[in-house]
This record gives C-alpha cells, sequence and structure tokens, in this order.
C-alpha cells in the first residue's frame, strides 16, 4: 500500500471509535509511540494496543526529510516502517485528537466527544517548530517555510524551481543541515545567526571557526549577531528580508529553522497535576513515567534527567526517541529489568558534506579541577574535557566520522581513559578493541576475586543546561530494496547490541539506518 492510499484509507476510518479501551494507550504515531507499541507487542503478545493520532499518514524517517528535500530519496522511502506494520503487529489505529486525561477514571477524551480507557498511557505528543515571532512584518508571506514536519518539506521541495537566493534563519544544527542541503541544490544562500556563534552550547570557538569556514567554503554566505526586522514582499510573496544591520537581503525564500517546543498540552489538560514546564517538556523518570500513576511520556516531549547537570531536559533526536519508545514499552510492559538505568549524557552527532560533526556529555564544562586537551591539524579538531581522569565532554570536527555512542559509553560509565587519552585526541579510538579489552579484564577480575569491578557513574557537575539539537541526516543504505530496522544500542553502555523482531506486513523491509548509527538516533 502506498502512501497516497494509506491516507484514504486513514480518511475512512477516522470516525470510527475504539471501544472498550486498551491495556496500552499512545497518543502519537511519532517513532517514539510507533517504536513503543511494536516493542510492547513484543513483550506481551496478548495485550490489547492503541495509538491516537491527528496525522493521516505512517510514521516518517524524519533525519530522512532532507535527503528528500534534496532529491536523493522519494516520499514512499520517508517511511519509517513499512506501510501495514500497524495492522500486523495488531496495534489499533484511532486517528483523532485527545482533548483531556481523566487520570482518575483512566481514559483520555477525544475531540469527537468518545473515550477510550487505558491500562498504561504513554504521551509520545512531539513538538511544534517555535517559528518566527507573530508581530513579525511579513511572517506570513508567501514563501516564508518554517521547516519542521512532512507537509514542510514537501512544501519546500515543490517550491525549489522557483528559488534563486534563499535565507536561513537559525543558530542549531538544524539549520546548519538546511544550509547545506540547499547549497547542494545550487541555491544561493544566507545563513543568519542571532548570536556570535551557531551552537553555542556545545562549540567553543576553535570549533566555530573551523565549521563556518567549512560552510563558507562551500558557498553560504553567513552573517552573524543578525536578527531579521521584517521581510519585504512583492504582491504578498517574499522578495527580502531587512536585517537589524540595515541591510536589505534580496531573496525569494525565507526557511526558519529556529528551534522546537514541546508540545505539553495534555499534560495541562489532566485531572491530576502532572509536573511540566511548557517549553522543557514532561518531567519523567528513568523509566519514562510521570508523576501521575500509569502514564509515561517519550520523546520530543519528554524532559529526562541529565545525569552531568542534574536537571532535565529534552532530547529531540531520532536515536532518543527510539531508546525512549524501547524504554517505555519494556516499563508499561513489566519487562524493565532494573530500575537503575539511565539515558546518560546527551551526544549529537551530523554529517555536513564532507565534514562530520560530534558533541557528547558536556565539552563547554568549566569545572573545578577539570582539564581540557585540544587538537587541530589540517582541517580537524578534537577537544577532550577531562575530570580525575574521566571523560566528561568530547568535540570532534573532521572528514573522519568519531565514534559517538562509544564515547557516550566512556562519559556514561565513567570509566578512566589514561589509556586510550591520545588515541581520543588524535581521533584513533578503537572502540570495539576498547571494550573487548574491557571485558577481558573484569572477566579475569570476577575469576580472581569473585566480584565484578565497580564503574563510577557520571559525576554531576555545575552545569549550565545543555539542549539537544535536532538530529542529522539519515544516511543513504547501497541496498533501497530492502528494509531492516535495527534497534540502536541500549541505554546502558555494558548491555550489548540486540535488534528489532522482523515484522512481517506483507512487504520487504528496505535499509533504514538511524542518524550516524553505523558510526555512532
Amino acid at each position: 500500500m502506498s502512501m497516497q492510499n494509506y491516507m484514504r484509507v486513514a480518511a475512512k476510518t477516522a470516525d470510527r471509535h475504539y471501544q472498550g479501551g486498551a491495556d496500552i494507550v499512545i497518543v502519537g504515531n511519532g517513532i517514539a509511540g510507533l517504536t513503543a507499541a511494536i516493542e510492547a507487542r513484543r513483550f506481551a503478545p496478548d495485550i490489547r494496543i492503541a495509538m491516537i493520532t491527528e496525522q493521516c499518514h505512517p510514521t516518517i524517517n524524519t533525519p530522512a526529510l532532507k535527503q528528500f528535500v534534496m532529491g536523493k530519496l522519494d516520499r514512499e522511502q520517508l517511511l519509517a516502517y513499512p506501510v501495514g506494520t500497524e495492522r500486523a503487529q495488531r496495534i489499533q489505529i484511532i486517528h483523532g485528537r485527545v482533548e483531556e486525561i481523566n487520570a482518575q477514571g483512566k481514559y483520555v477524551c477525544l475531540s469527537n466527544g468518545s473515550t477510550v480507557g487505558y491500562g498504561s498511557l504513554l504521551l509520545a505528543t512531539g513538538s511544534v517548530a517555535s517559528g518566527l515571532p507573530a508581530h513579525l512584518p511579513g511572517r506570513d508571506f508567501d514563501g516564508v517555510l518554517t521547516l519542521h514536519r512532512l507537509q514542510d518539506y514537501m512544501n519546500l521541495r515543490r517550491r525549489l524551481s522557483e528559488v534563486d537566493e534563499a535565507v536561513v534563519i537559525g543558530g542549531g544544527a538544524h539549520a546548519i543541515e538546511t544550509v547545506t542541503s540547499l547549497l547542494y541544490l545550487g541555491i544561493r544562500t544566507y545563513w543568519l545567526i542571532r548570536k556570535k556563534t551557531c551552537l553555542s552550547r556545545a562549540l567553543d570557538q576553535r570549533a566555530f571557526d573551523l565549521l563556518l569556514k567549512h560552510i563558507q567554503q562551500a558557498g553560504a554566505l553567513v552573517y552573524t549577531e543578525t536578527e531579521i526586522l521584517g521581510i519585504a514582499g512583492n504582491v504578498g510573496a517574499v522578495a527580502g528580508v531587512v536585517t537589524n544591520h540595515h541591510q536589505m537581503i534580496p531573496c525569494q525564500l525565507v526557511v526558519v529553522c529556529t528551534g522546537m517546543r514541546p508540545v505539553t498540552t495534555l499534560a495541562e489538560r489532566c485531572t491530576l497535576p502532572m509536573m511540566y514546564e511548557r517549553d522543557e517538556g514532561i518531567f519523567v523518570n528513568n523509566q519514562l513515567r510521570t508523576n501521575v500513576p500509569g502514564i509515561y511520556a517519550a520523546g520530543d516531549v519528554a524532559a529526562i534527567h541529565n545525569p552531568q547537570s542534574g536537571v532535565h531536559e529534552i532530547r529531540a533526536q531520532w536515536y532518543s526517541a527510539v531508546i525512549e519508545g524501547c524504554t517505555a514499552a519494556a516499563a508499561m510492559t513489566g519487562k524493565m529489568a532494573s530500575a537503575t538505568r539511565t539515558f546518560g549524557v546527551p551526544w549529537h552527532a551530523t554529517r555536513l558534506s564532507d565534514l562530520s560533526l560530534l558533541t557528547v556529555g558536556s565539552p563547554l564544562a568549566d569545572s573545578a579541577g577539570s582539564v581540557t586537551l585540544s587538537d587541530s591539524f589540517k582541517g580537524t579538531y578534537r577537544r577532550l574535557t577531562i575530570l580525575d581522569d574521566r571523560l566528561i565532554g568530547y568535540i570532534s570536527l573532521g572528514q573522519v566520522q568519531a565514534d559517538g555512542l562509544a564515547i557516550k559509553r566512556l562519559i556514561d560509565e565513567g570509566v578512566p581513559i589514561g589509556a586510550v587519552k591520545e588515541a581520543l585526541l588524535k581521533g584513533h579510538f578503537d572502540a570495539r578493541k576498547y571494550f573487548s579489552q574491557q571485558s577481558s579484564i573484569s572477566v579475569r577480575e570476577l575469576a580472581t576475586s569473585g566480584k565484578l569491578p565497580v564503574v563510577r557513574t557520571t559525576q554531576r557537575l555545575s552545569l549550565p543546561v545543555t539542549r539537544s539539537q535536532p538530529e542529522s541526516d539519515a544516511r543513504q543504505s547501497p541496498d533501497r530494496g530492502k528494509h531492516e530496522v535495527a534497534r540502536p544500542p541500549s541505554i546502558v553502555g555494558s548491555i550489548p547490541l540486540t535488534t528489532f523482531p522482523r515484522i512481517t506486513a506483507g512487504a520487504q523491509f528496505r535499509s533504514i539506518r538511524y542518524p550516524l548509527v553505523e558510526s555512532e538516533r
């Protein structure tokens, strides 16, 4: 079934009501919600699972949207799972909008007046784009696009043939990836950054300078400390932007990449007080439980504990959403092996043309006793932040992609890095060899002492809150004729990699790569 056929079927079934409720009800069919549903089915084959969504299309592989804009993927290849997966997994789809949660009665109220009961409820409502200020002149002109959802990218793709010049607004990874995508398409691109640097909470000045040089060499015209005061138009269509430096930059397209905010509406409309902050997300513990019994949250809406800063923060990444979906499924079905698991430190990886960027933990930490080591050579840059011989932050920029998950594991497990410090600094760290050796050491210690060595957890630091940035584009597999979905590595570094159960829905699986999972959602 194609995506268009799916939309037609969805429209026909939109008025159907789910009778009797379900053991697990999931609000939202993004990757966190669908992953939770599929994993819950694997853990508990006989339970009733229902998913409520306002979307009329299947779950989208959102990191691949920029590949779609560049023409490297068509629309059918954006599906995270084959059409029919929900039916094959006996997941009831209810098309509608949830208006309220009755936590005492354990049911949700839909906008059409119907109700759906639940045993466990997962809020996977995602996020919305921040967009331009409501008072900004010209924000509604034709040619002003805020990139966030599938429809936004479809609108962008339709306009590209009419665009010679574009302005990109934003200082995060989402903006950087959009700039490189437009440059790839041969569009003259102006990049406006409000601050002196981009990714100011993750990159130091040397890293930013290297990134800026790379973007400028690719053809971008970059303006720092620049904001738009208004958008100029011609008969309602974009003609240019006016900046705070009294410049008029001509363009036919304004692309807004100014961040996102979690959709916390249902936390506000719950009959029992739920802990949340409108711009911070719904607070959850390491099992994704909220403070309201029976209710969980995952994905862009969930505020997860950062063991370094001690605060809760959203992690708007594909990889994190998948891990959270798996964790929520285990918790809701009673299969959670341990209550002591943590999601560890935040991290972000992306590839910008021939340049790879990785940040892990708190690379800009300035804690008492911490030491910073850096290395710059032939267009590459790495920075290590170390405390008591433990890595607490890492930056890598260069053509060779660093193993982000392995480095995250070093930080999460708090292992001494003296033996691999030089390899990390020079980009030669062999994660497979290192962790294989560590496993051998642990086995020897167990045999001689009867006890496994104790691994320190990440030390809490006095750090500013660091937000995770949107994830990078998914890499294309050379084999696009098959489907194979691999579960990303566990949230606990010592747990081995496993794979999702194969889903047979009458369609072959094509190779879907989680963003940068092949080297590191």
